[in-house]
Order: structure tokens, then C-alpha cells, then sequence
């Protein structure tokens, strides 16, 4: 791969951003220098030209956080998403006809090949007791229905390029071992939708379903996530054939030939 000039600064700049994280959200200069491996020079001067920029910023202790400037880049990020936009409709119904919270996750691989859910949109609930997750979080995609939706409709070969194995290893649930998972997905793809129950957390439960683009593959997962209380079987069995009609007809907005 050819380098350019400024290649390795703007790599030590974005390796510097990415060690803050939701488990670590601010940071001393000298576990920045450790965490990096980066002269202290270097990330002195790389934390001075981002906070001058607001994508980092002091904080009244004197350690860095992430500044305002990403939250406006987020923003844009995710009004950009043609995804978002054409799903935000029904979503709002969906929420209108269950009374419970729905996201809108796609897949995001982190920085050590494990896949993950991320929300990209949010409706919440009605009820005082619900659920309420938040635009960017990112979740093991073993442990949410979105995940298992994901992973079952996408690219056999792609998804053996992911590392399964640290996924389970760094988040154990009910699904331990790969082969308990691959049991799982081909399940889901059989009927059509995930189901999740205590994986995420204990007392909460979901179902999600699959949304595809024009060429058919999977682009994203609906969502309707609640107690499990209020999650019994025959609601169970209702919810889900609501959520795969609502991710259908976003696929043929989409431009999916169903």
C-alpha cells in the first residue's frame, strides 16, 4: 500500500480518539502516552491540535474527554443514513400499536474483529417500565436479537472472518460456545426473526427481524425490546410477526424485491 505524507500522523490521531471509549470516557495525559505508545511530545501535540478543533476538550481536572465537535460529526453521520430516514416512520407506528420501545441496529465490527449491534435509531415506549437504550451504543451481537439477526443473513464467507470465538469469551451468555451459536442463527433464519431472553440483561427481552437493501442483503434489524414480563409467549409470537411485516415493508422502500 502506497504511503502519503501526513499517513502515520493521521493514523496516531484516530488510534489516540478511539481509546475513548463508553468504559473509559476520560483520560489522564500520562495513561493517554502508556495507552498509546506514543512519545509524550506526540500526544501532547496531537491532544493540542484536537482540542483546538473541539473534538477533545479539558476537563475542569485537567484530563481529556471527547469534545462537542463529534457529537455534531455524529449527528451528520447518522441524518446521512437513508436507513434512519426511511425507517424512522414506521418505527413511530410501531411504537403507536405496542406501546414499547424499538430500535434500529446495524453491524460494526470493533477494533478486534468482534461483531457488535449498534443502535443507529431510537423510539421509546410508552410504559413507565421499558426499555431505553441510546443512538451509538454498541452491544455484543451474541446477546441481542439485532445481533443474531445480523450475523444469520449475512455473508457466510464474511462472517468466518469474525472473531466468534472472543466475542463469547469476552461476553459468556446463555450462547457459550460457536456451536451453540451457529444452532442459534440457522433458528433464527428459519423462522424469520431473533429472540432474545436475559442475554443482554436479566428481565429483558426482545424480538427483531431482518431489513434488507436492493441487492438483498441484510442492511439492518428492527427491533422491539420490554420486560419480560410483559413479554409472554403468545405476545412473544404476536410481536414477531409485527416486527418482520414493519422490517418488510422498510426492505421494499428499501428497494428489496421481496
Amino acid at each position: 500500500m502506497e504511503k502519503y505524507a501526513g499517513t502515520q500522523s493521521l493514523a496516531r490521531t484516530f488510534g489516540l480518539i478511539r481509546l475513548f471509549t463508553d468504559d473509559r470516557p476520560v483520560w489522564t495525559l500520562p495513561d493517554l502516552i502508556e495507552a498509546s505508545g506514543l512519545k509524550r511530545t506526540t500526544v501532547f501535540r496531537l491532544l493540542s491540535a484536537l482540542e483546538g478543533e473541539g473534538i477533545v476538550r479539558k476537563t475542569s481536572a485537567g484530563d481529556y474527554a471527547l469534545g462537542p465537535e463529534l457529537i455534531v460529526w455524529g449527528g451528520r453521520a447518522i441524518r446521512s443514513s437513508n436507513l434512519r430516514t426511511i425507517a424512522k416512520p414506521h418505527m413511530e407506528q410501531l411504537v403507536q400499536q405496542t406501546n414499547e420501545s424499538v430500535t434500529l441496529d446495524i453491524l460494526w465490527i470493533d477494533d478486534e474483529n468482534r461483531p457488535m449491534s449498534m443502535v443507529v435509531e431510537e423510539q421509546l415506549g410508552r410504559h413507565v417500565m421499558g426499555m431505553a437504550q441510546y443512538i451509538g451504543g454498541r452491544f455484543p451481537a451474541h446477546t441481542t436479537s439485532t445481533g443474531l439477526v445480523l450475523l444469520a443473513w449475512m455473508d457466510g464467507l464474511s462472517r468466518d472472518q469474525l472473531d466468534l470465538d472472543g466475542m463469547l469469551n469476552a461476553h459468556p451468555t446463555a450462547i457459550a460456545t460457536p456451536k451453540q451459536l451457529m444452532a442459534e442463527l440457522e433458528a433464527t433464519q428459519a423462522q424469520g426473526y431473533g429472540r432474545t431472553q436475559d442475554a443482554l440483561e436479566v428481565g429483558l427481552s426482545a424480538v427483531a427481524a431482518p431489513i434488507f437493501n436492493t441487492h438483498g442483503q441484510v442492511q439492518g434489524s428492527l427491533c422491539i425490546a420490554a420486560p419480560s414480563s410483559r413479554m409472554l409467549a403468545d405476545r412473544i409470537d404476536e410481536l414477531s410477526k409485527t416486527i418482520m411485516r414493519t422490517a418488510q415493508a422498510i426492505s421494499k422502500e428499501l428497494g428489496h424485491n421481496l
